[in-house]
């Protein structure tokens, strides 16, 4: 089953970002959209991992203390640059999201995961290149909402997904929920 650690956004974020897709989506067939259903913060992503790994990841996430948290969505960009388009995302602004990341990146290193070799960058994937890059009147589109404030919500869990590729794109499953608790201060 492949498998990974997850932020879901709230409706009024997701709404602004169908918004969004609605109005460049006219504008290139260069790329594929995420569906807004299906759009989410990447904290860790597992892989193939067999079924019976599930109970250890679940062992390894329980437990997690780290404080709620704020997350801004702003502003659009694409990886890796905007000279070769591959991917559009909107960003984000949550100063202790990279260190929940790299908190979880250690747990499951722990438990045999590979350590990540990049730096984690927090975004949301609005859209992948179909070939090997974004059109420039995408590119040219996108950038008025560079610095475009989509809104703020809280993040209080995180979720372990399954995802299904299936031919319309992937399905995700929610297997298990971790609430963000704070560490007791005894």
């Amino acid at each position: 089953m492949r498998l990974f650690i997850a932020v879901e956004i709230t409706g009024d974020i997701r709404n602004g970002l169908k918004d969004l897709q609605h109005e460049l989506r006219p504008l290139t067939n260069s790329v594929r959209w995420v569906s807004p259903e299906s759009i989410h913060i990447t904290l860790k992503f597992l892989g193939e991992v067999p079924e019976k790994r599930v109970t250890e990841i679940d062992a390894a996430l329980s437990g997690l203390s780290w404080k709620p948290f704020t997350v801004s969505v702003l502003g659009t960009g694409f990886f890796p640059g905007s000279r070769s388009p591959r991917v559009l995302w909107a960003g984000m602004d949550a100063p202790t999201m990279k260190g929940l990341a790299e908190e979880l990146d250690a747990r499951m290193e722990r438990i045999g995961f590979d350590k990540e070799k990049r730096a984690y960058r927090p975004h949301l994937t609005l859209a992948r290149a179909r070939g090997t890059r974004i059109d420039s009147k995408l590119v040219a589109a996108a950038a008025q909402y560079k610095e475009f404030a989509f809104g703020s919500f809280a993040v209080d869990r995180i979720f372990l997904i399954q995802s299904s590729l299936k031919p319309s794109g992937a399905v995700y499953n929610k297997l298990k929920e971790y609430p963000l608790e704070p560490r007791s201060s005894n």
